[in-house]
């Protein structure tokens, strides 16, 4: 009898200091998630001046700004945050570099939370690409609006769209880029010229997958021929 109840003790106390074990690694992963998660959200911002309005709860930055949040160094020449809201209105020489892509304009409206960033007026985006023989093979965008999620790279441009890659130039009034798919979806007078060949072809919409260089056209599909 005694024997029964020292094993029924031990297999007892086994099983709670199994489950004891499991709740602790839980803990400390979920601590480390924590961490890791509160490490990334930090954003540093420098200039050669600022102003703190503490009844608006807004930073002024002047001169020389850079601001940096993880992979990504964003310069100006300056910038209004919003503190509570992390919501910043940027402006002057700006520029975005974030591992194989940089992007300038003349306006900026950024939300660090979100990691979206919403440019405006003359902006240009440079995707740094290689092909299949390690050549370089870059796509350069130029709009006059630009929203970019950082976290996955994806974007949209509008407003006079032009894309420009290796021998393909692309012209469309709105054009949606999926970096995972790496393709562009391209909506309003969209046109594909191919120099070298020297033939376009047009249509409303039009699906331009970037790898394959594969190219699906619908609504009112128009093609030509440069003839030498």
């Amino acid at each position: 009898m005694k024997n029964r109840k020292k094993f029924y003790f031990n297999r007892f106390l086994l099983i709670f200091i199994i489950f004891s074990l499991i709740i602790f690694l839980s803990f400390c992963a979920s601590a480390q998630e924590e961490k890791k998660e509160t490490e990334e959200s930090v954003v540093n911002i420098e200039a050669d001046n600022v102003t703190y309005d503490k009844s608006t709860d807004k930073m002024i930055f002047e001169g020389n700004v850079i601001v940096t949040q993880e992979d990504i160094t964003l310069t100006a020449q300056g910038a209004d945050f919003d503190v509570d809201k992390k919501i910043g209105q940027i402006k002057g020489d700006i520029k975005l570099v974030q591992s194989d892509i940089t992007i300038t304009g003349e306006n900026l409206e950024a939300f660090l939370n979100d990691k979206k960033y919403i440019f405006q007026e003359k902006v240009i985006l440079v995707q740094e690409r290689k092909d299949k023989e390690e050549k370089e093979d870059n796509i350069t965008w130029n709009c006059n609006n630009l929203e970019i999620f950082t976290d996955t790279q994806d974007l949209t441009a509008t407003g006079e769209v032009k894309i420009f890659k290796k021998d393909y130039t692309i012209t469309a009034e709105e054009a949606i880029y999926n970096d995972k798919e790496q393709k562009i979806d391209l909506t309003g007078k969209v046109k594909i010229e191919e120099q070298d060949n020297k033939r376009w072809i047009s249509g409303d919409k039009a699906v331009f997958y970037i790898d394959s260089e594969r190219l699906e056209v619908e609504g009112n599909v128009r093609s030509g021929i440069k003839l030498d």
